[in-house]
């Protein structure tokens, strides 16, 4: 209240303020110094310190949890199921045979990919050689000689 009181000098030596400016003034004033002292209380730091420590609490509890279910029999079970589970179909008869279709089937489109390499080869070649001998047609051919004259 000494804030208050020092404060209301002030506000009385203001000109031409009206008694209700004046109000609201002091309110806001008084409500700011409210919600200062309030942060700033023993009790909600200790609040503060009380959520903080069960959020931490909860976390370490998670975390607990976690490695015991890692750690758990089911979780190894599971675990050495997959592991089996991928084994048995590395080796079974099924993947086998899906292994030598798909090893066929790429063979097969191997070397139908390189008929027609070859045969667009062949074209190019094809086509170099006929672009090369009309040129040669075409040139003039040379003119008979003629006897030496005296």
């Amino acid at each position: 209240m000494d804030k208050e009181q020092q404060e209301e000098p002030q506000e009385q030596s203001q000109p031409g303020a009206s008694p209700f400016v004046e109000e609201l003034t002091k309110l806001g004033r008084n409500f700011s110094q409210l919600i200062k002292d309030a942060l700033e209380s023993p009790q909600l730091q200790e609040v503060r310190k009380e959520v903080a420590t069960g959020a931490q609490t909860v976390i370490e509890e998670i975390n607990e949890a976690m490695v015991k279910a890692r750690e758990s029999h089911v979780t190894q079970n599971v675990a050495q199921k997959a592991a089996q589970t991928a084994e048995e179909l590395k080796t079974s008869p099924v993947t086998q045979n899906i292994k030598t279709g798909v090893l066929n089937a790429l063979r097969s489109v191997n070397e139908e990919l390189g008929d027609i390499v070859q045969k667009m080869e062949q074209n190019m070649q094809q086509s170099t050689a006929k672009e090369e001998s009309p040129v040669a047609e075409s040139a003039p051919e040379p003119a008979p000689e003629m006897p030496d004259s005296p």
